[in-house]
């Protein structure tokens, strides 16, 4: 006789959060700077006694009252397609310069354009090394529509809530469901 029954599993805590890992860390991003609600943020990202402070774009903090120099970041959602056998839709938070950089050129490149939704483009950023000496390649992938399956992963997320340390995804399961709810804003 065992103590727990045959078939027991720990339950995973949901992960909402895409953290940019060794290796390859391939997404596609589902969000915008200009959706209502926002599913994409810039602002500032600082940190004091292990906890992070975001920001909006104009309120800057100053750097001596937080650990290091606040940082530009962006957030967004996204689908998590690194392990292809387990998509994810997840918050994708990026603050390093470089690929803030490289993102830029391809939204800003006619050929590549608009990464966003189901028929845009996946990106893949391969991370090599640790701490100071972390670099990362930037690589986008063809166009490729998604599957409705993966497609379906996508749920509501407000991301101004990071602004005032709420969780983006909590207001879905407080407020009042919608009559006709909201489908992301591709």
């Amino acid at each position: 006789m065992s103590f727990l029954p045959t078939d027991y599993q720990l339950p995973t805590a949901a992960n909402n959060y895409m953290k940019l890992q060794p290796g390859s860390n391939r997404f596609r991003i589902m969000g915008s700077f200009s959706a209502t609600p926002p599913t994409a943020i810039m602002g500032w990202l600082a940190w004091k006694d292990s906890s992070p402070h975001r920001f909006r774009m104009a309120d800057k903090p100053t750097a001596g009252s937080f650990d290091e120099e606040p940082k530009h970041m962006w957030a967004m959602t996204v689908l998590n397609l690194t392990d292809s056998a387990n998509p994810q839709f997840q918050i994708l938070e990026l603050v390093q310069k470089t690929i803030h950089d490289e993102l830029t050129k391809l939204f800003n490149d006619a050929d590549w354009g608009d990464p966003c939704g189901s028929a845009g483009y996946d990106i893949d950023i391969f991370r090599i090394g640790e701490g100071k000496e972390t670099k990362y390649q930037t690589t986008p992938k063809p166009r490729a529509a998604l599957n409705g399956e993966v497609l379906a992963l996508a749920r509501p997320c407000n991301l101004d809530a990071l602004f005032d340390a709420e969780d983006p995804f909590e207001f879905a399961l407080s407020s009042e469901p919608d009559p006709e709810p909201a489908q992301p804003d591709f």
